[in-house]
């Protein structure tokens, strides 16, 4: 059984074309491989959750949509077992942010790898979001 902090539900998940929009034009960017990371902090609205996530898996790079949701499913994993790291962060700042993660890798990587990245990605995101506090 799951407690509900480990769960990644639907308002976890980043969905509005409009902010998705704003990243790319006004985001700051991580590269940690296989990542390419956009966030923004989110300052005009307190969410129930302080962290709101989307995922893309380039089609170029993998053409069967099977292998490209089997690399988000990886990765959606992989957040929501590591997120903690990030949310008590934003928690002790009141702060809410939202990332998209891309995955750049030409080859599909095992769960392992993933997740040591994703670790790794939500404490340099979380040190960046420091610096922004500053």
């Amino acid at each position: 059984m799951l407690k509900a902090d480990q769960k990644l539900g639907k308002e976890e998940r980043l969905k509005s074309r409009k902010v998705i929009r704003e990243l790319f034009e006004n985001g700051q960017i991580i590269h940690l491989h296989p990542f390419k990371v956009l966030f923004k902090l989110n300052t005009a609205e307190k969410l129930e959750f302080p962290a709101q996530i989307a995922v893309s898996v380039a089609k170029k790079n993998f053409k069967l949509a099977v292998t490209r949701n089997y690399i988000k499913r990886k990765i959606r994993e992989s957040y929501r077992r590591s997120k903690h790291i990030l949310y008590t962060d934003l928690e002790k700042f009141d702060q809410n942010v939202y990332f998209f993660v891309i995955y750049t890798a030409k080859k599909d990587m095992d769960y392992a790898s993933i997740n040591e990245s994703m670790i790794l990605l939500l404490k340099k995101m979380s040190d960046k979001l420091k610096q922004l506090q500053s």
